[in-house]
C-alpha cells in the first residue's frame, strides 16, 4: 500500500476532494483561488526539499537555484511572442535542470553537513547575483512572460493557462501526481537503498552498494522537481525575478518542510498550507506581523516536535488505542 500510515490516508481523502470543490466554493472571488493555487506550487517546492532533507540526508541552502531557474529557462528558451507546448517545454525544463543538478550534484555531494550547506548556499548565491546583475534578464525586476504557453495534446486542449481556475486544476494535477511520484519511488528498491543510506551510509557502503550514485540521482530528481515548481510560479504571475533564487526562499522552504514534518512527503503539503495562511491572517492583522510570526513558528516547532504530520499520526494512533 503506498499511502502505508492512516493519517496519511485521512490527509488525503480530505485534501484533495476538498481541494476539486474550492475553485466552485470561491467562484466570486478569484484572489482566494490565485492563492491557492501558489500554495499548490509551494507545496511541490517544499515537497522536493522535504524528500532531499527528510528522506536522503542532504540539507542544502541552495535549493531555491532550481525553482528560479525553473523560471529563467522558460525565458530563455521559449519564444517571447509565440505560445509553445506546455507539455513540450515541461520536457525541456526538467531536463536542462536536471543536466545543469548533475554537473552541481557531482560537485557538492562529495562534501556533507555544514559543508554542503555551504557549498549549495554558495552556487545558490553565485547564480541569484549572475541574474541580478544581468541586464539581459532585466537585472533585479526581473523578465516578463508575455504569452503563456498552449497545453494542447493531439488537438485535444486540456487547460487555458490564462484562465486561473483551470490553471487551479493544473497545478493541483501537478501536486497530486507529485506526491503520488515520491510515494512510489520512497515504497521502490532505489527509494529502500536511499533509506538506507540516510540511516547507516557505512553499512550500506559495505553492502557493496555506492551511495554516491544514490544520492546523485535523489539530488537530480528533486532539483528538477523544484524547477518544475519554478516554472509553474512563472507562468502564474507572468515574471521571474532573482528573489526566486535567493537563499532565503530556500530557508522559508526548509521551515515550511520542518512545520510539515520533515520526511513525512505530504507534511510538506500540511506546512506550506500552515504557514501561508498564518502569513496571510497576520498581515492583515498587524504591521508587525514577522515578529508574531516567528514567535508562532517557535511555539509550533516546540510542541510539535514531529511536524504537523508526526502530531496527526501520534493522535490517529492513539485514537485507535495502539
Amino acid at each position: 500500500m503506498l499511502l502505508n500510515k492512516r493519517a496519511e490516508r485521512l490527509f488525503v481523502w480530505v485534501f484533495f476532494p476538498l481541494a476539486l470543490l474550492m475553485p466552485m466554493l470561491l467562484e466570486q472571488n478569484e484572489y482566494y483561488v490565485n492563492k491557492l493555487t501558489t500554495i499548490m506550487i509551494l507545496s511541490i517546492f517544499v515537497m522536493s526539499l522535504d524528500y532531499l532533507v527528510g528522506k536522503c540526508g542532504l540539507i542544502t541552502l541552495g535549493h531555491a537555484m532550481f525553482y528560479g531557474l525553473g523560471g529563467y529557462l522558460f525565458v530563455m528558451i521559449a519564444p517571447e511572442y509565440e505560445a509553445v507546448n506546455f507539455w513540450v517545454y515541461t520536457f525541456y525544463i526538467c531536463a536542462i535542470s536536471s543536466l545543469v543538478a548533475f554537473v552541481i550534484g557531482f560537485l557538492v555531494l562529495r562534501t556533507s553537513g555544514i559543508y554542503m550547506i555551504m557549498i549549495t548556499l554558495a552556487f545558490a548565491q553565485m547564480t541569484f547575483y549572475y541574474f541580478s546583475d544581468s541586464i539581459d534578464f532585466g537585472g533585479t525586476d526581473g523578465v516578463f512572460v508575455y504569452v503563456k504557453p498552449e497545453t494542447s495534446i493531439f488537438g485535444l486542449s486540456l487547460f487555458d493557462l490564462d484562465n486561473p481556475t483551470h490553471f487551479y486544476y493544473l497545478c493541483l494535477l501537478s501536486l497530486f501526481n507529485s506526491l503520488l511520484f515520491f510515494k512510489v519511488l520512497i515504497r521502490s528498491r532505489f527509494g529502500r537503498l536511499v533509506d538506507a543510506i540516510h540511516v547507516n551510509p557505512g553499512r550500506t557502503v559495505a553492502l557493496g552498494y555506492n551511495i554516491f550514485v544514490y544520492r546523485l540521482v535523489s539530488y537530480v530528481i528533486a532539483s528538477a522537481l523544484g524547477a518544475y515548481a519554478g516554472y509553474l510560479f512563472t507562468l502564474q504571475y507572468g515574471f521571474v525575478n532573482p528573489s526566486m533564487l535567493s537563499w532565503t526562499t530556500s530557508g522559508t522552504a526548509l521551515v515550511m518542510s520542518i512545520l510539515g514534518g520533515m520526511g513525512s512527503i505530504y507534511g510538506a503539503i500540511l506546512g506550506t498550507l500552515v504557514f501561508e495562511g498564518l502569513q496571510y491572517l497576520l498581515e492583515h492583522v498587524t504591521e508587525h506581523w514577522l515578529l508574531f510570526m516567528g514567535g508562532l513558528i517557535i511555539t509550533m516547532v516546540m510542541v510539535f516536535k514531529k511536524g504537523i504530520a508526526g502530531f496527526l499520526e501520534d493522535l490517529v494512533e492513539k485514537r485507535d488505542g495502539k
